[in-house]
């Protein structure tokens, strides 16, 4: 077994990665489409969504905001993208988020995500 083997082991969430992509109308109008409306490039793949900052207190004159980090971790060979939407489902909650820049390893990908909805 395989370190990657034994990582994914961990993974109880699953992710579904949708890619931005430009298409054409049939009207010759071009149209970005992005969210759940891009490319599908992977459905209900095992993950970990993992908050790795407990939040830094965020305060301007009105209000304040504990920003957290969140990470997700998947298989090497699973290939997110930055700005690759992602729909996670975490104990039987679903999560929107975007991806960041992922940190390859032999033994998994770590892609820091960006949630829209910050309740998880």
């Amino acid at each position: 077994m395989q370190e990657a083997d034994i990582l994914a082991e961990t993974y109880w969430d699953t992710v579904t990665v949708y890619r931005p992509f430009k298409d054409t109308l049939p009207s010759g109008e071009s149209v970005f489409k992005s969210g759940t409306e891009g490319k599908m490039m992977y459905q209900d793949v095992p993950c970990a969504l993992s908050s790795h900052s407990g939040g830094a207190l965020a305060q301007s004159s009105s209000t304040a905001s504990a920003d957290t980090s969140y990470s997700l971790f998947v298989r090497p060979e699973i290939d997110i993208l930055e700005n690759d939407f992602l729909v996670i489902s975490r104990l039987g909650k679903v999560i929107e988020a975007l991806a960041g820049a992922a940190e390859r390893q032999p033994s998994h990908n770590n892609v820091p995500v960006r949630l829209d909805n910050p309740v998880v």
